[in-house]
């Protein structure tokens, strides 16, 4: 798996692309974290480019959903595929990230998450 990196105003948006490197969940995982310290109020991750989602890396997306939760910083999930899809259906919702079928849908999500945390954000 490739992970591309895209530093937007609002967001830290991670592309992921098909690979056949061994590594995948090493480099996601250090895309998630560099994401994760970057500051930004939300993260989006789009598989687009994704035929195949690894359970290795599903396992290192559901571990940091839990933890930017934690921070109630939202990892977004987009343009998932139906087995990632099926995958996550079988899993307690409560613990899958959401999942939105476009970009602009996540923004949409992290925008209208939390109104008053914005609010109180901007008036302090």
């Amino acid at each position: 798996m490739e992970v591309y990196r895209e530093i937007l105003p609002n967001s830290y948006l991670l592309i992921l692309a098909d690979d056949d490197a061994p590594t995948a969940e090493a480099q996601l995982s250090s895309a998630l974290r560099l994401a994760s310290r970057s500051g930004k109020p939300s993260i989006w991750v789009d598989c687009s480019h994704l035929h195949h989602l690894p359970l290795s890396s599903l396992r290192v997306l559901l571990r940091y959903y839990r933890r930017l939760r934690a921070r109630q910083v939202p990892l977004v999930l987009c343009h998932l595929g139906d087995a990632a899809h099926q995958l996550l259906a079988k899993l307690p919702t409560a613990s899958c990230p959401p999942v939105v079928p476009s970009l602009l849908d996540a923004e949409r999500y992290c925008q209208y998450r939390h109104p008053l945390a914005a609010h109180h954000r901007v008036a302090s």
